[in-house]
């Protein structure tokens, strides 16, 4: 009986769990319970309660992977296991916070919190709402296998709910040296700095850009150099003496500082509590333009350059003004984290204020500021003659040309409050690729592989500027990464000769990638790829060398890395001796036989521009198959 008893042990300790996957297995065994003995009954009843209890505890739950839960497991196989790898008793009782804390490090499915935003890129795969992921994988699955790159984040802005708008200084709108998926931050000053050149960082999305400028502003441990040659605010820092009728709490005697029309000063500001209140100082310049206009054109160029290192702003305002008009200022720039910000317009001819104060976008705020912290140096320069940004301008936005501003006003003002000179001097690279970020520049029309645009041996230039990711994935052994937008050319072997060529994006502002292919795009060949050629400067630009048959349409797919875009030239070389094609090899097999003479019969008689009308006669006929015969065999 013992022997018996531990047979039957064995087969239903280590086979039983697939035994009693099926509902037949169970009828059968029940059903013939009784004619067993008694002590084999009772060591089946054990082991079914034991075989039962460790299949709940090892098998996954049904709750969501991606929030607390009781019970154990969650409705995703992958994620669970890998979490209970880490901590088994995540499938044993509860889904904890300790379990959720694994499934935020490992796991890649939607509705994982520490994914993040569905609006902002990032290397893993989906994204923190299930609901949106879901959406946008169902048309990209890319999205839920590989990475939550750009186009990814795009897709979502497009077609899921963006979350109500926040406010600067909620505690909940996110850390402003950080992209994240709602409007505004949580720094009051620094959001509304940040929010003073790009507006759709509070009115839409707080993405990687208004990070970028956020590092930027609102560092306030950084040192501040004031220039050579500048001249000292006659005020004492601590104490106001020039800050007439701006703000209520005003303490006499007050006087604006006079300057020139050309000046640099290096100032302070501070706040102080006094009784309670506080009370914040604000400098006064006063500028004198009656006389600037010596061209009588009616106007004069201003402008202010200011540099602080907590966020603070000049507002150039007429005389007597109080604190609601500065908003409102006619040249109004913010600086802080000790970059220097511009603006410029053209006034008429007369007195006016520069005002000085901490805060942005000619708001003053009551932001602790000490004399330590408080320094500023601002830069004022006038000139006669003036032009008016942003208004009659001609050159695209989206475009590289040698005139200031460009067509659409609203995208050029958001341009020209981070690149003065976009505004001034010319509208150049850094200019276009700016408004593409900030405005949104539509797709090439070779954005695709469908559309390329026919280029020559020779240099091309291209934009990649609103390009989207197409396929095949980018197969480079050198680097697979996800790639970001690309564009598609087109360059056919010159005709009646073949050869070794060079084509590269030397040059190229931006990490790069390339591929060349053959065949249509339903069914592309790969001939050579490059990610990062050392032959180019800088060395993240791309180059390959291509063995050119005769007559063959060759696909070169330019790609930028994730987040990166810009302008390129492409330069297709020939670095060999060109080499005669065999015009009679018709299917540039290299052998002329009996399958292009198929082709010439097929052609015989009027048939002009055909290919095996080798003189060009506007017939085939027998002085073409004759030159056919003579040259059968193998091509030079």
């Amino acid at each position: 009986m013992f022997v018996i008893g531990w047979t039957f042990w064995k087969l239903f300790v280590f086979k039983a769990p697939h035994i009693f996957r099926t509902p037949t297995t169970w009828k059968v065994l029940v059903f013939n319970f009784k004619s067993w003995s008694p002590l084999l009954a009772l060591a089946i009843m054990m082991w079914c309660c034991i075989a039962s209890s460790h299949a709940q505890q090892t098998g996954c739950g049904l709750g969501p992977c991606g929030e607390i839960h009781s019970g154990p497991g969650c409705v995703d196989n992958g994620c669970c296991s890998e979490v209970c790898s880490f901590s088994p008793v995540c499938c044993e009782t509860n889904w904890d916070e300790n379990c959720l804390f694994y499934a935020n490090q490992t796991c890649q499915i939607c509705g994982i919190p520490g994914l993040g935003s569905c609006f902002i890129p990032h290397m893993k795969a989906s994204c923190a709402d299930s609901a949106c992921c879901g959406l946008v994988c169902a048309i990209d699955s890319f999205c839920c296998d590989s990475s939550w790159d750009t186009n990814c984040a795009w897709s979502a802005q497009e077609i899921c709910v963006l979350p109500p708008p926040k406010s600067c200084g909620d505690p909940t709108a996110g850390d402003c040296m950080q992209p994240h998926g709602n409007s505004s931050c949580a720094d009051s000053v620094c959001c509304q700095s940040v929010c003073a050149g790009s507006p759709s960082c509070c009115e839409v999305m707080w993405d990687d850009l208004c990070a970028f400028v956020a590092v930027q502003l609102c560092n306030s441990n950084c040192t501040l150099t004031c220039p050579a040659g500048a001249t000292n605010e006659s005020e004492t820092c601590s104490q106001r003496t020039n800050d007439p009728s701006i703000r209520p709490d005003s303490v006499g005697p007050n006087t604006p500082q006079s300057i020139a029309a050309q000046a640099t000063i290096c100032g302070k500001i501070f706040t102080t509590n006094s009784g309670g209140n506080v009370v914040v100082d604000v400098d006064v310049y006063s500028i004198d333009l009656r006389n600037a206009d010596t061209d009588h054109d009616g106007s004069v160029k201003v402008s202010i350059t200011l540099a602080a290192v907590r966020p603070v702003f000049a507002a150039l305002v007429p005389v007597n003004s109080t604190e609601t008009a500065l908003p409102g200022a006619q040249v109004l720039v913010n600086g802080a984290g000790c970059s220097s910000g511009r603006d410029w317009n053209c006034v008429a001819p007369a007195q006016y204020w520069i005002v000085v104060a901490p805060g942005a976008n000619g708001i003053i705020s009551s932001q602790t500021i000490d004399c330590a912290n408080g320094g500023y140096w601002m830069k004022v320069e006038t000139s006669a003659a003036c032009a008016l940004p942003c208004v009659n301008a001609t050159g695209g936005c989206f475009d590289v040309h040698g005139t200031p501003s460009c067509v659409d006003p609203s995208c050029c003002s958001l341009v020209c409050a981070y690149i003065a000179s976009c505004c001034e001097t010319a509208w150049d690279a850094d200019c276009a690729i700016l408004a593409a970020k900030d405005c949104g520049a539509p797709a090439p029309v070779y954005d695709s592989c469908a559309t390329p645009l026919d280029i020559s041996t020779g240099s091309t230039n291209i934009t990649l500027l609103g390009s989207t990711a197409g396929s095949p994935a980018f197969t480079c052994a050198a680097n697979s990464a996800v790639s970001g937008g690309d564009v598609w050319l087109r360059w056919t072997t010159p005709p009646g000769t073949h050869g070794d060529y060079q084509i590269d994006v030397c040059g190229a502002t931006f990490d790069t990638r390339m591929d060349v292919f053959t065949g249509p795009c339903s069914s592309l060949t790969l001939k050579q790829c490059s990610d990062n050629s050392v032959f180019c400067s800088p060395n993240y630009a791309s180059r390959v060398t291509l063995a050119a048959n005769c007559a063959t349409p060759y696909l070169i797919r330019v790609a930028s890395l994730t987040g990166q875009t810009g302008f390129a030239t492409v330069h297709v070389t020939l670095i060999s001796s060109a080499q005669t094609c065999c015009i009679e090899d018709l299917n540039q097999s290299g052998i002329v036989d009996a399958a292009d003479l198929g082709t010439l019969l097929g052609q015989f008689g009027v048939c002009p521009n055909c290919s095996a009308d080798f003189n060009a006669s506007g017939f085939v006929d027998s002085s073409d198959l004759g030159q056919m015969l003579a040259n059968f065999g193998t091509c030079p």
